[in-house]
């Protein structure tokens, strides 16, 4: 069933969840399907997998804004959940972070983040991260936000600062810069990136007024429970459900290429096609797809003549 509530209203109540809550975080249409099916409320495009994905390039700000946005308007119309996404450092100047808020608004999108790095950026927790001056990371912020006021009010505007790993940085530049943030614009959220340990986490949260939330780097260990992460302050948590996307795909073709068969892939599908009638089965993908296959027999049926109806019973799997 299609929710009524305008989709930043509900990335907004998202937010402001009195409990930590899980957003599905992904790439492509049929992640963003994968996360409505499984009863997500929100879904995060990853900047980065974006770029390694859709392009094979490193994250460091070789995606156009076009780009970006054309895939992210995909996402939007392949599910309906809101989509929370990756802005970098809006693309530019002044006059660029403006027409970048305009657009994520114009394709359907529910919020973003921007990051106070310079250009070209670098991908978060990396070797070689620089951030721009107080003053132009508050405009940046503060032109978002004009925007956001002037085309809807509820669109989320997330402040990310890099302060933490930034070369110069560290825990307290970045709470520096995210109390500066909180006082000197309108953001709604406030994010801290490549953070290493659960500790300066708890610390950060603790000391930042309003909705924030962190991105614990790798080596920082297991994610605290929900009900530790609420009582830390943590907004939000992402769930990356795609990276076995990579590894597993990856050790398929090894096993192919080591073992010089594809008989080994036959074995793959054979043991996802006993999950048939199940939860878990996903085919050959194609259930994650809008309008549904019966959705697309059924208009056919609607609006074609009688004798242009297809015949669909001569095809058996």
């Amino acid at each position: 069933m299609t929710n009524s509530i305008k989709k930043s209203t509900q990335l907004k109540n998202f937010f402001y969840s009195p409990r930590t809550e899980i957003m599905a975080f992904g790439v492509l249409p049929i992640h963003a399907q994968m996360a409505h099916r499984a009863g997500f409320k929100a879904f995060h495009i990853s900047g980065g997998m974006v770029a390694w994905w859709l392009k094979g390039m490193p994250d460091c700000g070789l995606m156009t804004r076009t780009e970006v946005i054309q895939n992210a308007q995909n996402i939007v119309q392949s599910a309906d959940i809101p989509v929370y996404a990756d802005a970098d450092t809006g693309y530019g100047g002044i006059q660029n972070v403006s027409q970048t808020v305009c657009e994520f608004i114009n394709a359907g999108v529910a919020g973003i983040h921007i990051e106070d790095q310079v250009e070209p950026k670098k991908a978060g927790g990396q070797a070689g991260i620089a951030i721009v001056s107080d003053e132009e990371a508050i405009g940046r912020l503060r032109c978002a936000c004009a925007v956001r006021d002037e085309m809807d009010p509820d669109f989320i505007i997330t402040a990310r600062t890099d302060g933490y790993g930034a070369g110069g940085g560290g825990l307290e530049e970045a709470l520096r810069r995210a109390k500066l943030y909180r006082k000197e614009t309108g953001v709604d959220v406030i994010f801290y990136e490549g953070i290493r340990t659960w500790e300066e986490i708890r610390y950060l949260l603790k000391e930042t007024p309003g909705p924030a939330y962190c991105i614990a780097s790798r080596h920082a260990g297991p994610t605290p429970s929900i009900a530790e992460l609420t009582q830390m302050g943590q907004a939000m948590i992402i769930a990356p459900f795609v990276t076995p996307g990579v590894q597993e795909t990856w050790n398929l073709l090894l096993k192919v290429k080591q073992s010089g068969e594809v008989y080994v892939i036959d074995q793959y599908i054979a043991n996802s096609f006993k999950l048939e009638g199940t939860e878990e089965f996903t085919g050959w993908g194609d259930v994650f797809v809008k309008p549904t296959y019966e959705e697309v027999r059924l208009l056919e049926d609607q609006f074609t003549s009688t004798e242009k109806h297809r015949i669909y019973d001569n095809i058996h799997d």
